[in-house]
């Protein structure tokens, strides 16, 4: 149930950030051309690091300013949802189970996984 719930988190954050990208692009074409060139500013800046060709290839294929600029509203949007996630739910979003019989039941064990779930 946890995996679920995680997968469809990571969707709809994705979902919320293209749908932010691209209304920025067009409503606010200025921004988002700015935000662009910011991107294409930070792979030059890593391209003039005189790294060799094996490590630029994948600056190359991965650092696209449109794909720096989503990895932004995708970390923008994640911090909305869980801001959201904590003013609505509580705050107690990460399940903070402060029962001690619990607790010391999990350090018998001996295992770091064996509050996981």
């Amino acid at each position: 149930m946890r995996l679920f719930f995680s997968l469809s988190a990571f969707a709809f954050t994705m979902v919320l950030s293209l749908i932010a990208f691209t209304y920025t692009a067009i409503h606010f074409p200025t921004t988002m051309r700015d935000l662009l060139a910011g991107a294409q500013h930070v792979r030059d800046q890593i391209s003039s690091l005189g790294l060799p060709d094996s490590y630029m290839v994948w600056v190359d294929i991965f650092l696209q300013p449109n794909q720096i600029v989503l990895i932004g509203f995708s970390i923008a949007m994640r911090l909305a949802i869980d801001l959201i996630g904590a003013i609505f739910g509580g705050g107690a979003a990460g399940g903070g189970d402060t029962d001690t019989d619990s607790n010391s039941s999990s350090s018998r064990s001996g295992s770091p996984f064996s509050r996981w779930g």
